[in-house]
């Protein structure tokens, strides 16, 4: 005898099927009948749980906003303690874990940007806009205490959260050809701290080249 699923664990169960069918074919190419069928409901049923398909839509992202809200807290955590390499070390192996544990969700946004959806829209200002601002705040703030050397903190953090998603998607897309995620992740930020801290190593200074008038003078004599 089949077992009776809960409302909660029936709209989740419809969430999880149009995530995995929209990376699969896409927000144009998905039916709602299609959608139904995999979750073993009829489309009645499927509407009573979303009136329409941005209340679907919400519920997507919302479900993978946990996550992320979730990662954010263990950010604000280290963000604290001011080590920088413990930071981004830790920032740079959560983005990589994202796209590892839900690739579905990765594709489902590509998707969505290539298809002008507005899903792409809703994850950005719910998620990524919030994320990108915590790492940009503790850029500014270490800016502040001097540490980093003044830079643009929204431009310098999308610059690292973009080094490390470069590699996410790599491997997503192209696994046999990506390297190891850890090492890379550990070489990223180091190149990343590299650029940003204030202190660098002193650059050895090019020899200063003589002058003409330095020149030893000459041990011929005119003739009188």
């Amino acid at each position: 005898m089949k077992t009776r699923m809960k409302s909660g664990e029936r709209r989740a169960a419809i969430v999880g099927a149009a995530i995995r069918l929209f990376a699969e074919k896409g927000f144009r190419g998905t039916t709602t009948r299609e959608l139904a069928s995999a979750v073993g409901v009829t489309e009645p049923v499927l509407y009573q749980h979303f009136r329409d398909k941005r209340e679907l839509y919400n519920a997507i992202v919302e479900a993978r906003g946990a996550d992320f809200t979730e990662d954010a807290r263990e950010l604000e955590k280290l963000a604290h303690g001011g080590h920088d390499r413990a930071f981004f070390l830790r920032l740079g192996r959560l983005i990589l874990a994202r796209f590892e544990s839900h690739p579905e969700m990765v594709r489902l946004l590509l998707f969505s940007s290539l298809e002008r959806h507005e899903v792409s829209e809703l994850f950005f200002e719910r998620i990524s806009a919030g994320f990108q601002k915590l790492v940009a705040g503790y850029i500014r703030g270490r800016i502040r205490a001097g540490a980093f050397r003044p830079a643009n903190a929204e431009v310098a953090a999308r610059s690292f959260i973009g080094m490390i998603s470069y590699q996410g998607l790599s491997r997503l897309l192209l696994p046999r050809l990506a390297k190891p995620g850890r090492r890379v992740v550990e070489e990223m930020t180091e190149l990343f701290l590299e650029g940003i801290l204030r202190q660098r190593p002193e650059e050895p200074k090019p020899p200063v080249p003589r002058r003409d008038s330095a020149r030893s003078p000459s041990t011929h004599s005119t003739a009188s």
